[in-house]
Order: structure tokens, then sequence, then C-alpha cells
């Protein structure tokens, strides 16, 4: 077992992936303002380039605040991008270190033992202290299981 210090377990999300955003500097940054000025809080963040010139920037936030971030969407972004997706019902799942730079292949088992359950990853993000994947809820509990097998608690 791996050992770690602990686990990241937020549930009641909701996940928006924004494609095709013009992929240059400061494209990220015009969206995450705009949930900056209305006090939102962004509980995960990614961003990566897809296809030519363009990114994908994705995001969950609390499921109690979905309406307002809709609203924000499609007062502020619709126009600037192909697709915009909402998946309700979302929770994030992780472990965090200490020291998973000294720890070869944590991410690998990570996704392991989830892939093993049939749990599909969402998103997945990972620092130099944790990773974190986005699954959907009703596979919450058989995830967990599944990670508490391959890493242990203080």
């Amino acid at each position: 077992m791996i050992k770690i210090g602990g686990l990241v377990d937020q549930t009641n999300l909701t996940m928006y992936a924004i494609t095709s955003l013009k992929d240059r500097p400061g494209a990220a940054a015009e969206v995450l303002n705009l949930f900056a000025k209305e006090d939102i809080n962004l509980e995960y963040i990614t961003e990566g380039g897809c296809q030519q010139d363009f990114a994908t920037l994705t995001f969950c936030v609390n499921s109690e605040i979905a309406v307002k971030v809709d609203d924000i969407i499609r007062n502020n972004i619709e126009e600037h991008a192909n697709y915009i997706r909402k998946r309700e019902y979302v929770c994030i799942l992780g472990v965090y270190g200490p020291h998973f730079r000294e720890k070869p292949a944590v991410a690998a088992h990570f996704c392991s033992a989830l892939g093993k359950e049939g749990v599909n990853i969402l998103g997945l993000a990972s620092s130099i202290s944790t990773i974190s994947a986005i699954i959907d809820v009703r596979d919450r509990e058989r995830a967990l299981k599944a990670l508490l097998k391959v890493f242990k608690l203080p």
C-alpha cells in the first residue's frame, strides 16, 4: 500500500467543460474572472489545448449555485465557445501527499484502482502533492473502496 496524507472527497458538484475557446494568452483568465467577480468558488479547474488553436476549460462548482453559473455562461461565454457541456451529479475524489514527487507511479496506481472497478474518470488533475478525479457521484462508494485498497491513510 502507498502511504498518503489523506483523501479529498467533495460531493454535490456540477461540472462544466467549455470547449473551443481560443487558445491564447489570457483566455482562461477572462473566463475565470467572470466567476471571480461574482465571488463564485471553483472547486476544480483544468485547462488544456485540444485542437488547432483551441482549448478546453473544465471546472466544477457547488451544485447549489449552478443556476447562477448557467446565467454567467449564457450571458458571457456561449457565443465564444462551440460547445459547453454541463454534467450534474459529479464528485471529486482524490489523494494527497506528502511528497508525491518522491513516490513514482502514484497517478498510475490511482487511475488503475478506479479503472479496475469500472469507474470512469471525467476529469483528472494533479499537483506535486495531490491527485484528484471527477467521477459520477453514483460511482463514489465503489471508487472510495478501490482507492482504500491501494492507498493507506495515516
